[in-house]
């Protein structure tokens, strides 16, 4: 069973302020069934409102996000998870001062994703 230490992938900037790397996928690990990375949201940075073709879960590890799924918002604080349905509109705010660090995970390797213009 192959460990994949954070310390051996490093962050690729998406866009300004999010940084994110993908630990688990078809090409590292290998996984067959799975997709799992982490993400750093810089105060002020959001992800793009997206979708995918199935779900994805988000376990928050530092700081709070404000998190908005088909419109409705809610507060996402350290330790807590989130579940985004399949097909779920979404998208992570970091609204304070400091980082916000979330780890993703989706129980498939092709996940599909629709970007929605603000």
């Amino acid at each position: 069973m192959p460990v994949i230490k954070n310390s051996d992938v490093p962050f690729e900037e998406v866009a300004p302020g999010w940084k994110r790397r993908i630990m688990i996928n078809e090409e590292k690990g290998p996984a067959g069934a799975c997709m799992m990375g982490e993400v750093i949201l810089d105060p002020g940075a959001s992800l793009k409102m997206h979708n995918h073709k199935i779900e994805e879960v988000f376990f928050i590890t530092e700081g709070t996000g404000t998190v908005v799924i088909d419109g409705d918002t809610s507060t996402a604080e350290e330790g807590s998870a989130v579940l985004l349905p399949a097909g779920s509109k979404h998208t992570m705010i970091n609204k304070s001062q400091k980082p916000l660090r979330f780890s993703f995970f989706h129980p498939g390797i092709h996940v599909g994703r629709e970007v929605f213009e603000d």
